[in-house]
């Protein structure tokens, strides 16, 4: 096992108010041997030019930089939000008993690019505006979540991620196609399909529009992380045993993990990232951020990572590591209980456990819910 960075050291001082305001432009450097050498993770509140972070403004100014290293050099540049969403092919039908009314329908994304995606709306019978809790699937119909979530009050959207992009490796999906002139890998593109969703939540009369959170899991837990980080709509973030390029650390690792090395050969998941990303493997000490610049995206929103601590692929002790590190972010913002960290026994999986933690969370930061024990949701201290 590497050597876990010290608590201290994975924590920055937070700064303090004032009106300066330093450069923020950002152009990447001529190669990666310019880039400098940093076993300890760097410092949310530095910028790229060695500027501190000191203000509010100062900070507005290093996310957009953040954002910018991270499509960059790990997923690519995402296009913009099309210019309409509309809706052909709508089906309505009662489920599981009248526990839910079901909604299928085809999202057309944009007037020109002949986009199309596939999504499943399920609704409790409440009345009034909803929140809503976004899935990515790799393909429609995972219905045994729908009733926990019908008694929660929560609407549940999925959509098929693969109708904008087939997960596989050298072939240019739907969403490439149309917007050749953007370098987006795979999991910016399912992203991407979830800020869609969005815009067509946006044109309903049922929705809370300030209480909607994207969730997944493994794959589709570092597709809903992007998302959230980088579209400010999402009011709840949950990844489940995202893993690598999702909520671990590339610099800490436990054993038997898939390291930036395994996940970026061309025969397994290298289509999932900006070829760019390729370029660290086995050199980690030389990127310019970590995931946990990802979770310092989304504060002050909600943030919730879900482990199983023997998922060892998964690098629980990575997501560990993030987690901590992300935390200055959301204490700036003043949201520190707002950056979750949840483990359970077991492997790798989205299990009930894992859905009822969220969900709590979400009740919590939805509607003030606290919950009786709020200190599982700050498990920071399980790998040592």
């Amino acid at each position: 096992m590497r050597i876990l960075l010290s608590l201290l050291s994975l924590f920055v001082i937070l700064p303090s108010a004032t009106q300066t305001v330093f450069s923020a432009e950002w152009t990447p450097p001529e190669s990666l041997e310019s880039l400098p050498v940093a076993e300890q993770l760097p410092d949310l509140f530095t910028f790229a030019d060695g500027s501190p972070v000191k203000s509010t403004e100062d900070w507005l100014r290093r996310r957009k930089e953040i954002s910018a290293i991270l499509q960059y050099y790990q997923y690519g540049h995402l296009p913009p939000r099309p210019d309409r969403v509309t809706v052909e092919n709508l089906t309505t039908r009662q489920v599981l008993d009248g526990q839910a009314t079901e909604q299928t329908m085809t999202l057309v994304l944009g007037s020109q690019k002949n986009l199309r995606l596939r999504i499943a709306l399920y609704k409790p019978p409440r009345p009034g505006l909803l929140p809503v809790i976004i899935r990515e699937e790799a393909a429609l119909g995972h219905i045994e979540e729908v009733p926990l979530l019908m008694k929660r009050g929560y609407m549940l959207v999925e959509y098929a991620r693969t109708d904008l992009d087939p997960d596989e490796p050298d072939v240019a999906g739907p969403a490439q196609k149309a917007y050749p002139n953007h370098d987006w890998a795979t999991l910016a593109v399912w992203a991407w399909g979830g800020m869609r969703v969005v815009d067509y939540l946006e044109s309903r009369d049922d929705v809370d529009l300030t209480r909607i959170g994207i969730l997944g899991h493994s794959r589709g837990g570092k597709t809903a992380l992007l998302a959230g980080a980088l579209d400010q709509r999402f009011a709840l973030v949950a990844a489940n045993g995202s893993g690598c390029g999702g909520a671990a650390c590339y610099r800490i690792q436990n054993k038997k993990c898939e390291t930036l090395e395994k996940i970026t050969k061309p025969e397994r998941f290298a289509h999932w990232f900006h070829p760019r990303l390729r370029w660290f493997a086995d050199q980690e000490n030389r990127l310019p951020f970590d995931q946990h610049f990802l979770k310092a995206l989304v504060a002050p929103r909600a943030l919730i990572c879900t482990e199983a601590k023997q998922d060892l692929w998964a690098n629980p002790l990575g997501t560990q590591a993030t987690t901590l590190a992300a935390q200055p972010a959301f204490e700036f913002h003043i949201a520190k209980h707002k950056n979750a960290l949840h483990f359970r026994a077991g492997q790798h999986d989205l299990t009930p456990t894992d859905w009822q933690a969220i969900l709590d969370f979400a009740d919590w930061h939805f509607y003030d819910k606290k919950p009786e024990n709020p200190e599982r949701f700050w498990q920071t201290d399980v790998f040592r």
